[in-house]
């Protein structure tokens, strides 16, 4: 069998690949807004499960950069960068500049599936809301 490489190339592209399949890399099927009595983004049912999917990897209790996702009180939190959300200010906050790649971290890793653009909407949009606990 001939390989198309070398051998330190396709060595990354399989850890890569094996990274992705052991870790989950995020979905990329459209996602359903739920809301709440309100009429607001549901942190509980919308923002928690997008974090879950992408996020839990490394924010769960590995706690990257002391930031762990899986809870509001977590994400309200934040971590070595600070706080993670300003309720009412999606621009400023570093979750939205990080999966957008307009603020360091970016994130996920680029050995992960990016957000899609109609989840970030949604954390955009609950923040916007005012970050409840909903």
């Amino acid at each position: 069998m001939r390989s198309h490489g070398t051998p330190g190339v396709t060595a990354a592209l399989l850890v890569s690949t094996l990274l992705v399949a052991a870790c989950g890399g995020g979905s990329t099927e459209p996602i359903t807004v739920v809301k709440d009595s309100a009429g607001a983004v549901s942190f509980t049912g919308t923002v928690l499960p997008i974090l879950r999917d992408h996020c839990k990897r490394c924010h769960d209790e590995d706690r990257k950069g002391g930031l762990y996702l899986m809870s509001y009180d977590g994400v309200r939190k934040g971590g070595k960068r600070g706080p993670a959300v300003i309720a009412g200010d999606p621009e400023g906050s570093q979750i939205v500049g990080s999966v957008e790649k307009r603020k360091e971290p970016h994130m996920p890793p680029r050995v992960f599936s990016a957000l899609t653009e109609d989840r970030i909407a949604a954390i955009r949009q609950w923040i916007a809301e005012g970050a409840k606990n909903n």
